[in-house]
């Protein structure tokens, strides 16, 4: 359950920088995790198409649910729908924005990391799991959209400044592959 903890304390820390950020040109510092560490810590790793989305009051604070129609169930639970829920989003006219948290549009294609939390499935590390897909020159391709996220390297406790660091860019087939080698050698 120290995933669950940790995944908890990063979406506290995302729920009070959302709710301290006064202007949209502030971002959010996370620490960069491994697509290693991403696939080992999560739940659940599917790759599917977003159905819809509904929001809905909470207490105090909006909540998004978003359906994906699975194409492929890389590793947890299987099943031909599942929903994905996040803090923030537009009720009426009243909306909560939280820094960081990734945008899941009708029809796209996505590959998501999620954590199991209160029988809810949430996007691990916020936008860091989430990778969009699409169609580039002709072949499929993964991506993360870091949504003006700065990252942090967790050893050296200094932002990462350098493009080549912040890679996250890659051809679909050899991505799921790889994610599915780091699901195999866990089960072992």
């Amino acid at each position: 359950m120290n995933t669950v903890k940790q995944f908890m304390r990063r979406i506290a820390a995302v729920a009070i920088a959302g709710a301290l950020v006064v202007a949209t040109t502030l971002s959010l510092t996370v620490e960069n995790i491994s697509l290693e560490r991403m696939t080992q810590e999560s739940h659940t790793v599917v790759y599917g198409t977003v159905l819809s989305s509904r929001t809905q009051w909470e207490g105090n604070n909006i909540y998004t649910y978003t359906t994906l129609r699975v194409k492929e169930s890389l590793k947890g639970e299987k099943g031909s729908t599942l929903t994905v829920k996040q803090l923030g989003g537009t009720v009426g006219e009243i909306s909560q924005e939280i820094s960081g948290s990734p945008t899941l549009g009708r029809n796209e294609d996505v590959v998501l990391f999620l954590v199991r939390w209160q029988n809810e499935y949430w996007i691990h590390s916020i936008v860091l799991g989430k990778f969009s897909v699409v169609s580039e020159e002709n072949r499929l391709v993964a991506f993360n959209d870091l949504n003006n996220i700065g990252l942090i390297d967790p050893v050296k406790r200094q932002e990462i400044t350098r493009p080549n660091e912040k890679a996250n860019h890659f051809p679909l087939h050899s991505f799921l592959a790889e994610v599915r080698s780091f699901i195999s050698k866990q089960s072992r």
